[in-house]
């Protein structure tokens, strides 16, 4: 009885050790394999769904950036075809901002640039009373609101004028043979436009009159 009392409890104690290595070994593959492993999936799964969140984002990013520029090119066109180039300018270059490799909103800022330093340069030479001479023919049509065959005198009203304001011109030509000096508020490509524009300068005392030259 005791010897089998003996056995018993010694197959007893070998089953608990075995039991207790078991639980040891399994703990050591949670701990040191299993666990590692689902956190470096958990892991490599949040890292995913980041990556597609942050590419979404950006896909977002872009797709309102290239809708920005469209209007804003849209807008600047608009603008430029109104001639309004204050306007232009700040919406051409805000595109390019946008898209700093684009080559139209470059080409249109430096017409509009253009355009711009011709207005400040008019309005410096209004600001100084700058008259300009035409001395030689030009092909262009002339408004002009005066003539004389003295020069000084004519420089003198066109002088006045341009202190007002105006864009003018001395327009120096011969009729009949004889020098004259054509003060000149307004040029234009055909006889049309020139004869169109002058109902503006109808308040004149010698009155308007188209002077090709």
């Amino acid at each position: 009885m005791n010897e089998y009392s003996n056995r018993s409890s010694k197959t007893g104690v070998v089953i608990i050790i075995i039991a207790i290595v078991l639980l040891v070994s399994a703990g050591a593959w949670y701990v040191f394999s299993f666990k590692p492993e689902q956190e470096a999936k958990e892991k490599a799964r949040l890292e995913e769904i980041a990556k597609a969140e942050a590419e979404k984002k950006r896909q977002e990013q872009a797709a309102q950036r290239k809708a920005r520029y469209d209007q804003l090119i849209v807008d600047a066109d608009e603008a430029y075809a109104q001639e309004n180039w204050e306007s232009a300018r700040s919406l051409y270059s805000e595109a390019l901002s946008l898209y700093s490799n684009q080559q139209y909103p470059q080409d249109q800022l430096a017409i509009v640039n253009s355009k711009l330093d011709e207005i400040a340069a008019r309005e410096a030479k209004k600001a100084a009373g700058v008259v300009e001479t035409v001395s030689s023919p030009t092909g262009r049509f002339y408004l002009i609101v005066s003539s004389s065959i003295d020069d000084d005198l004519a420089m003198d009203y066109a002088g006045k004028l341009a202190k007002e304001g105006n864009d003018v011109k001395l327009v120096a030509h011969n009729a009949n043979e004889l020098p004259f000096y054509g003060v000149s508020l307004g040029d234009y490509a055909t006889w049309d436009e020139a004869v169109a524009a002058s109902a503006s300068f109808s308040g004149y005392e010698n009155g308007v009159w188209v002077l090709k030259y």
